[in-house]
């Protein structure tokens, strides 16, 4: 298991003074395989910055912010391991989560895997959400995973997300290594994750499915969840949907049923 420390990195993405991310800390730190652990953030504070020395983590400030496209893919250049987690702030991460992440991406080397996603709850503040469309609507979409942990074919993959983004991005472990030169839509405001997992899909690589529980991803007022701007939103999922569909007429009725679902 020693082996493993030196193979993945956790990347905290923080911003702004969240009242969660002391919590954050704590659970990347509880990890049974610790890894290597880095904050970055494009908006320095003391906040911040007594958190980094208070756990003795490093520190990377990005100079070139604006959009969540930036943040996400300045954090992802900081890391150099073969395998990497984008960490939300206001999140939890289970003990396992590295772990069984990499031993589940070392057992497929073969199919040159490009993500490993889990299952997630959802919570609002610390109140776990009993019922969750976005979580019902995700393993549904999912199923041919319960049948096939690891999926190479880009029928399969494309599939997933032919109506909504199936994988929850902060749950998201990165195969560094077989990803070449990804990188997050800048321009995107919130699709961005299922744009890279439709852009991933398209490719030669596998998704890999952990059926656990690893992770914990809260909402709150004043979260990025939480104060979308809806016309917006749908603009965008019209957009990929449209390519995803090559078509506009099917994108319209799938985006109108989730902002039902929403």
């Amino acid at each position: 298991m020693n082996s493993f420390n030196t193979l993945h990195t956790f990347v905290i993405l923080a911003f702004g003074e969240s009242e969660y991310l002391e919590a954050c800390i704590q659970s990347v730190m509880r990890q049974t395989v610790p890894g290597k652990m880095l904050i970055a953030t494009s908006t320095p504070n003391n906040f911040i910055a007594d958190l980094a020395a208070k756990y003795g983590i490093e520190l990377k400030i990005n100079n070139r912010s604006g959009t969540i496209g930036k943040d996400w893919n300045f954090g992802y250049s900081c890391a150099h391991t073969k395998y990497l987690t984008l960490v939300h702030q206001d999140d939890i991460y289970l003990s396992e989560f590295a772990e069984k992440c990499i031993r589940a991406a070392e057992h497929d080397q073969s199919r040159r895997p490009l993500i490993v996603f889990n299952k997630s709850l959802v919570y609002h503040g610390e109140r776990e959400v009993n019922i969750s469309y976005k979580n019902i609507l995700r393993w549904l979409f999912i199923f041919p995973f319960n049948f096939k942990r690891c999926i190479s074919s880009p029928w399969w993959k494309r599939f997933i997300l032919l109506f909504s983004n199936s994988i929850s991005c902060p749950g998201v472990f990165y195969v560094k290594e077989n990803l070449g030169n990804f990188r997050f839509d800048e321009q995107a405001k919130y699709i961005l994750d299922w744009k890279a997992w439709y852009e991933m899909s398209r490719g030669t690589g596998s998704f890999i499915y952990v059926p656990d529980v690893l992770h914990i991803h809260r909402e709150h007022e004043d979260s990025a969840t939480s104060s979308t701007n809806s016309e917006i939103l749908y603009q965008e999922e019209l957009r990929l949907l449209s390519d995803i569909w090559n078509n506009q007429s099917i994108p319209k009725i799938i985006t109108a049923l989730l902002r039902i679902a929403k």
